[in-house]
C-alpha cells in the first residue's frame, strides 16, 4: 500500500513539475494597431506566420494579448499601459502611432515594432544598425520612385500629383518629404492637402480638383480609413487615384506598386522570434522591408480605373500581379 501510495506521489509530483515547465515555457506576446485596414490585417498575419517558421506557435508555447484601438489615439495609450502592466515577453506594435505608445511607455519590455515608415524621425531609434535599448522593428517605407515611374507610364503627362496627410503624423510627414525628393526629378510636382482627421480627407481631396492630374494617398491610417469615399469623387471626376500600398487598389484605386504586407510581417515575426529566443533588440539590426524582400506586388484595378478615365497600358499590364476587374 505504502508503496502504491509512493508511485502515486511520485507520480502527481512529476505531473506537476511537467505541468509547470509547460507554464514557465508558455511566452505572452501583446501585438496592437492603431486601426485594422486591410494592409494591418495582413501585416499581423504575417507576425503569426513568422513566428511560427520559428518554432512559436499561437496557444502551443505562447499566449497571444491583441488590442485594435480602433483609430482612436487616447484608447491606444490605454492599450499601452494595459500592455506594460501585464509584462509581456515581448511587444509588436503596429503602425507610427501605436509604435510610440509603446516606446515611450517602457524601456525594459522588449519591443519589435512594424509597419513604420520613418522610425529614425519617428524616435523609435536612432539608427537602424544595433540600435540598443530595447527596441528594434520594420520599416515598411514605400518603394516610392517605382511607384511614380508606374503613375507616370499610366499618365505619361503626369505633372501635378496631390498628397493628401495627416500633417501630425510622422510617417506621413517622412513620405511627404521622400515623393517631393523622387518627383523632382521626374518633373512631377506634388501639391499638398492636410486633413488632420478623418473628418476633414474629403474636403481636402475636393481642394485638390483641378489643381493635379491625380492624387495620391500614403500610408496615413487618418486618410486611408476614408479611401473609399476619396475614391468615389476621383471616379466622379475623372480624377486617378493612387495608393502607396497595392491593398488601395483591391479598395478602388487604380494602380499601386507596393510591399506585400504579408511578406512584412513574416520579416517582423522572424525577428520577433530572436527577440523570445533570449536576443536583445537592441542587437538586431532594424530594417527597411523593401530591402529585405523580394515580393513585390504591381497592382491594377481595371474597372475603377476606367472611372477615372484611364486606361491601364499593355506594357504594365504585363507585368500585373493583381489585376482587379
Amino acid at each position: 500500500m505504502k508503496h502504491i501510495l509512493k508511485l502515486a506521489l511520485v507520480g502527481t509530483l512529476a505531473s506537476f513539475a511537467m505541468a509547470s515547465a509547460q507554464s514557465a515555457e508558455m511566452k505572452k506576446v501583446a501585438i496592437s494597431t492603431i486601426v485594422e485596414v486591410p494592409a494591418l490585417t495582413d501585416t499581423k498575419k504575417g507576425i503569426l506566420e513568422g513566428l511560427a517558421e520559428k518554432g512559436y506557435v499561437e496557444g502551443k508555447n505562447f499566449t497571444l494579448d491583441y488590442q485594435n484601438a480602433n483609430g482612436n489615439m487616447p484608447t491606444q495609450q490605454q492599450i499601452a499601459k494595459k500592455f506594460i502592466g501585464s509584462n509581456p515577453d515581448i511587444i509588436i506594435p503596429i503602425t507610427t502611432p501605436t509604435s510610440q505608445a509603446m516606446v515611450a511607455g517602457t524601456k525594459t519590455i522588449p519591443i519589435v515594432f512594424t509597419t513604420v515608415t520613418d522610425p529614425v524621425k519617428a524616435q523609435l531609434i536612432s539608427r537602424y544598425e544595433k540600435p540598443g535599448a530595447n527596441v528594434t522593428g520594420v520599416s515598411d517605407a514605400a518603394p516610392i520612385g517605382p511607384q511614380l515611374d508606374l503613375f507616370r507610364e499610366i499618365i505619361p503627362g503626369l505633372k501635378t500629383l496631390g498628397f493628401i496627410y495627416n500633417p501630425g503624423l510622422d510617417n506621413a510627414l517622412a513620405t511627404l518629404g521622400w515623393i517631393k525628393e523622387q518627383g523632382a526629378p521626374r518633373g512631377i510636382t506634388i501639391i499638398e492637402s492636410p486633413a488632420p482627421t478623418t473628418n476633414e480627407v474629403l474636403l481636402a481631396t475636393k481642394k485638390l480638383i483641378g489643381q493635379v492630374d491625380a492624387i495620391y494617398i500614403p500610408n496615413d491610417t487618418t486618410v486611408v480609413a476614408a479611401l473609399e469615399a476619396i475614391v468615389k469623387i476621383g471616379q466622379d471626376v475623372d480624377m486617378p487615384i493612387f495608393t502607396g500600398e497595392t491593398g488601395g487598389v483591391t479598395r478602388g484605386a487604380a494602380a499601386s506598386v507596393g510591399l506585400d504586407y504579408v511578406e512584412v510581417g513574416r520579416v517582423t515575426g522572424r525577428m520577433a522570434a530572436e527577440v523570445l529566443n533570449g536576443k536583445n533588440p537592441g542587437d538586431i539590426d532594424a530594417v527597411i522591408a523593401y530591402k529585405v524582400v523580394d515580393k513585390f506586388i504591381v497592382a491594377v484595378n481595371l474597372g475603377s480605373a476606367e472611372k477615372m478615365g484611364l486606361t491601364i497600358p499593355k506594357s504594365v499590364m504585363d507585368r500585373a500581379t493583381e489585376v482587379i476587374k
